[in-house]
C-alpha cells in the first residue's frame, strides 16, 4: 500500500472513530443544516428543502466532497429568514486538506450570480430546538428535549407563523393541535397509515405508546397549519 492509499485509509478509520465516539447511541449523529434568524444559529435537524432543490436542478456533486454517514445529503446548508421570507445563503461540502477534514463553500460553484435563493416552494411546519439540553429516563429508556423551541409554519417560503415556545409550552400547543385534529376526517386515516410508524416506534421500549400518544407526538407532521 503506497503512502497515498495509507493516508486515505487513516482519514477514513478517523472519521469513523470520531462520529462513533461522539455518539451515545449506536446510530451515526448527523451534521445538521443551519438556520440564522435574528442574528442567532440554530439546528436544522431534518431534512432541509435545499436538498430537494439542487436535486431538482440536477446539480452535479463536486468530485472533492466526502460523503460519510454524518453528513447523507453530501452537503450542509445554511438558511435565513429576511422578512418572514426563508432564504438558502450557504451551501457547504466536506473535504480532504492536509491529511484533515476541512468544509468548503460550493454556493458561488453552483449559483455565481446570485447571493441567495428564495426556497418559494418549501410549505411545511419546522421547530428548532435551542437551549439546555434534558433528559428523562423511564421504564428503562432515556428521550431527549431541549429548554426552548421556534416553531415556524412555512407557506411556499415565507413564514406564516412562529411561536417561540419553552418545552411545556411546545406540549400545550402539541395538545391543542391534536385535539382540533382529531374532529377530522385526517384523524381517522392518520391511524391507519402511521400504524406500521408505531410498531417500530414502540419496537424497543417497555411503554408502549397509544396510538393518540404517538400521533400527539408527531403532530406537527400530520397538519398543515399551527393556528388552533
Amino acid at each position: 500500500m503506497n503512502k497515498r492509499n495509507k493516508t486515505q485509509l487513516m482519514m477514513k478509520n478517523l472519521i469513523i472513530f470520531i462520529f462513533f465516539v461522539s455518539c451515545k447511541v449506536f446510530a451515526t449523529p448527523q451534521i445538521p443544516d443551519k438556520l440564522i434568524y435574528n442574528g442567532k444559529e440554530y439546528e436544522w435537524n431534518s431534512f432541509s428543502p435545499g436538498h430537494k432543490y439542487l436535486e431538482d436542478k440536477k446539480i452535479t456533486k463536486p468530485k472533492d466532497a466526502i460523503e460519510t454517514s454524518a453528513n447523507y445529503g453530501t452537503y450542509i446548508m445554511t438558511y435565513t429568514i429576511e422578512n418572514d421570507s426563508l432564504f438558502l445563503t450557504d451551501i457547504e461540502i466536506l473535504i480532504e486538506k492536509n491529511d484533515q477534514i476541512d468544509d468548503r463553500s460550493v454556493f458561488k460553484d453552483f449559483f455565481p450570480a446570485q447571493s441567495k435563493i428564495f426556497m418559494d416552494f418549501y410549505s411545511n411546519i419546522q421547530t428548532f430546538p435551542y437551549g439546555k439540553e434534558f433528559y428523562t429516563t423511564k421504564n428503562c429508556w432515556t428521550d431527549k428535549y431541549f429548554e426552548n423551541y421556534l416553531v415556524f409554519e412555512f407557506k411556499n417560503g415565507h413564514a406564516e407563523k412562529s411561536y417561540d415556545l419553552s418545552h411545556r409550552d411546545l406540549l400545550k400547543l402539541k395538545k391543542k393541535l391534536f385535539s382540533r385534529f382529531k374532529k377530522t376526517v385526517e384523524y381517522d386515516k392518520a391511524v391507519i397509515e402511521q400504524t406500521d410508524n408505531l410498531n417500530s416506534f414502540n419496537e424497543f421500549r417497555q411503554k408502549k405508546y397509544k396510538m393518540d400518544e404517538y400521533l400527539k407526538l408527531i403532530i406537527f407532521r400530520l397538519v398543515k397549519t399551527l393556528k388552533v
